[in-house]
């Protein structure tokens, strides 16, 4: 199985270090990332200048590995490593493993699920990885590491059941600190790889058990799973004006003319740190990671609101 990796968190983040060892024995794996962070870059691609790509070899503390770096967004990534970096397209796709859940509107913003989505527009399955942080606080490497056990974990559930292609998913993995719902061990059953036929997506005839389940026990909690729908309720977040930079004492709620800058006419404001999703009454990411289970929730790149694109053909109909 051919498999190409990505974030958004750049090609030296911990995160897609850990996700690389994690998958290392499920095929060839090829990283190629962009070269520093790129949080919230969403599916924007890069038209303005070239993109330069290096090969990089990137130091981890289990193992080393190489890689493509890319000075562009998530997408440019996926999408410049499927046209030209690669001899052949990937069999599968995976982004992450995100520093920060990727979840409800955020999944508009995510660089993290639009480097998958990149790859579901190309016809190739992909799964996006993140991990809720706890009271805000970095992961360390070896927390990234059982996170990244975890993603193996659903992604051989995944592998197991079969990917179509275009499959995107998104994965969110809660804080493993004082997890609620846990278990003693996971049980990761080991894969069969062999080549599958081009555009059939991953079938499950690649993923047989194999081996003797003993050997793959890892010692970690294990949360349990829930496949829910995207939340759409929204945030409540806030731009925090910034103080004049001669004065940054000063009380950022005084007046226009006390926070002027060289131009009288300009105000500068950054995003606050109060961010926080609004209440969703049904079982949605947000509130089913919150309640420390792992979600699935498939997602697809067909924008359009099936719902109303009848209706709205009727209306215009009516008008002729």
């Amino acid at each position: 199985m051919r498999i190409l990796l990505s974030n958004d968190d750049g090609i030296a983040a911990p995160g897609l270090a850990a996700l690389r060892q994690a998958v290392a024995d499920l095929g060839e794996v090829t990283v190629v990332a962009p070269a520093g962070p790129q949080s919230a870059a969403g599916h924007s691609i890069t038209l303005t200048h070239p993109l330069t790509v290096r090969r990089l070899r990137v130091a981890h503390v289990q193992a080393a590995f190489d890689g493509l770096s890319v000075d562009g967004r998530p997408a440019d990534c996926v999408r410049l490593a499927i046209r030209n970096l690669l001899p052949s397209p990937p069999d599968l796709v995976l982004s992450g493993i995100n520093a920060g859940a990727n979840v409800g509107v955020n999944v508009f913003y995510s660089g993290t699920v639009a480097a998958a989505a990149e790859a579901a527009m190309f016809g190739i399955p992909a799964v996006a990885f993140s991990a809720a942080l706890h009271d805000n606080q970095p992961l360390t490497p070896e927390q990234f590491a059982a996170v990244a056990a975890h993603c193996r974990r659903v992604l051989n559930q995944l592998l197991a059941r079969g990917l179509a292609p275009g499959d995107l998913i998104n994965v969110n993995i809660p804080p493993l600190t004082g997890q609620p719902h846990s278990r003693d061990t996971v049980v990761l059953p080991a894969v069969r790889v062999v080549p599958p036929s081009r555009g059939a997506g991953v079938s499950p005839a690649l993923c047989d058990p194999l081996g003797k389940p003993e050997e793959n026990i890892v010692p970690v909690s294990s949360p349990a799973v829930r496949v829910v729908p995207q939340s759409t309720s929204g945030v409540d977040d806030e731009y925090v004006l910034i103080p004049n930079p001669a004065n940054p004492d000063q009380d950022q709620d005084t007046d226009w003319d006390q926070h002027m800058d060289q131009d009288p006419h300009t105000k500068r404001y950054r995003l606050g740190d109060t961010y926080a999703h609004r209440p969703d009454p049904t079982d949605t990411d947000v509130t089913q990671l919150a309640a420390g289970y792992i979600t699935i929730t498939p997602l697809h790149t067909d924008m359009t609101n099936h719902g109303r694109l009848n209706e709205m053909r009727q209306w215009m109909r009516d008008e002729r």
